[in-house]
């Protein structure tokens, strides 16, 4: 019996043990950088006192899912994909409520020429696909956005058609920018 018993202990024992260790070895570790100090493997990054972000790098580039959270009230705000620095796919953008708010997609360099007054080089260099939607989930607006370093600076503006729907989800305009 007392045989059984030490075997049962040191059997125990060293399954603990080698439970631990392999958990430990699990961890991933954030916010690292490679050997040239550039950003590598996840990262979480404060914004500011009420932002955060969460995304993957490789070589410094963002690669891979991003997210970025409201830290007051713990919310996401945004969740999208980057390749080699690049927005691709499509972009989901929440309200204060949870609510899809807007998608953006088809992410590209943009070739049309906007007037002067509102862009000192006549050209944004980036373009998307915009949807946005009312809280109840119809369709509010849709058509292309022009921006100048991401979709969310203060710089971004409508260009081409665009429709525009009440609550219901109906079209009620459609409106040229040029």
């Amino acid at each position: 019996m007392k045989i059984n018993f030490l075997i049962l202990f040191v059997a125990f024992f060293f399954l603990s043990y080698f439970d631990a260790v392999a958990q430990k070895g699990y961890v991933d570790e954030i916010n690292q950088v490679n050997n040239e100090g550039q950003k590598e493997g996840f990262w979480k990054e404060n914004v500011n006192e009420h932002f955060r972000t969460e995304t993957y790098y490789h070589k410094g580039k963002k690669n891979g899912i991003y997210k970025m959270f409201n830290t007051v009230r713990n919310e996401l705000v945004s969740m999208g994909e980057y390749k080699n620095d690049i927005e691709t796919g499509i972009w989901y953008i929440f309200g204060d409520y949870g609510h899809l708010l807007m998608m953006q997609s088809d992410f590209q360099k943009n070739t049309y020429q906007i007037p002067l007054e509102h862009h000192a080089q006549g050209i944004c260099p980036y373009r998307c696909y915009s949807i946005s939607f009312h809280p109840n989930g119809n369709k509010k607006s849709e058509g292309v956005l022009l921006w100048d370093e991401s979709a969310d600076s203060d710089f971004v503006f409508e260009y081409g058609e665009w429709k525009y729907y009440d609550e219901s989800g109906e079209l009620t305009k459609i409106k040229e920018f040029k």
